[in-house]
């Protein structure tokens, strides 16, 4: 975590699904901290874009996605996503996901080269570089 850019992060602002927590990073730049290796259901995805809209409302956002070094498995909520979600109705600008673990990080290439999502997606390797590409 970055304590110096996480001003949001308090009981107000975390949502805790158990798999994942959700926070504010900054206004408008929510991070799901994932905390197991469990598969990434479609089921699931929809309780995290629930979660999601609970923190930024109706205000477009950027998400970052930090499986850090787990292997957590995302194909089947990822074709959910480019097949059944709309960035315009998600009022998702970009989606950055952070990954140090080799198997993630080919799930991750698959999907963005594969799927080719509509909403701007980079697979990172640090929580500051995905903020860094987000802002601009």
């Amino acid at each position: 975590m970055i304590p110096d850019l996480i001003t949001n992060k308090d009981k107000n602002h975390e949502i805790d699904l158990g798999y994942v927590s959700l926070y504010l990073i900054k206004p408008h730049i929510v991070c799901g901290d994932y905390k197991t290796e469990e598969f990434i259901t479609v089921e699931k995805g929809i309780k995290i874009i629930e979660g999601i809209n609970t923190l930024v409302g109706d205000t477009p956002h950027a998400v970052i996605v930090n499986i850090a070094n787990l292997y957590t498995p995302f194909k089947e909520f990822f074709k959910f996503l480019v097949s059944q979600r709309d960035a315009k109705k998600d009022k998702i600008i970009a989606r950055a996901i952070v990954s140090t673990n080799l198997a993630s990080q080919m799930e991750v290439k698959h999907f963005i080269g594969f799927f080719k999502p509509q909403t701007p997606t980079k697979l990172c390797s640090t929580i500051e570089e995905a903020i860094a590409w987000i802002e601009p």
